[in-house]
């Protein structure tokens, strides 16, 4: 699976411009809308999981159609989204 591919963030049209004739869109149909660009400021981990609940979560992302590494962050992202929510 390729990396996802974002706008540049900016208003300069001729940027835009470029990505766009860069990107094909017919491959964005069905994606969902994303309302912030993903996180770049990302750090390594490492963490020990239960063998099963590591198959587990690479079957689903099998399913997704996702690495399990990508899938795996999303899970937690989620989660963690879930416990600042009322926080803010």
């Amino acid at each position: 699976m390729q990396r996802a591919m974002y706008p540049p963030h900016t208003e300069d049209l001729e940027r835009l411009a470029a990505f766009f004739d860069q990107v094909d869109t017919t491959k964005l149909e069905g994606m969902e809308e994303v309302g912030e660009v993903p996180d770049q400021d990302l750090v390594n981990v490492s963490l020990r999981l239960p063998r099963r609940d590591v198959e587990v979560l690479r079957r689903a992302a099998a399913q997704e159609g996702l690495p399990a590494s990508t899938f795996m962050r999303w899970v937690l992202r989620r989660f963690v989204r879930g416990l600042t929510a009322g926080k803010r």
